[in-house]
């Protein structure tokens, strides 16, 4: 199984996203984030597209990196 395909632009991975995210996050103090401060990193970055954000969240659950609270989104 790949995680990113050949013919994929790796900035629309959800690896890519989900990388994006979890350096935010580790900029961040309090290390928790809400899904609107991602939705407006992602626009930021020219990368905001919902269903990738969605996958890349559930990438990063999968993997038990971050976990939720609501309404929260942090690093485990």
């Amino acid at each position: 199984m790949n995680l990113i395909s050949k013919d994929e632009n790796i900035k629309n991975s959800i690896v890519y996203i989900g990388y994006v995210i979890l350096k935010e996050l580790s900029l961040r103090k309090e290390g928790k984030m809400s899904i609107y401060d991602i939705a407006g990193l992602l626009k930021k970055e020219n990368l905001l597209n919902g269903e990738q954000l969605n996958y890349s969240l559930m990438f990063l659950y999968a993997t038990d990196i971050v976990d939720f609270q609501e309404p929260y989104i942090y690093v485990k």
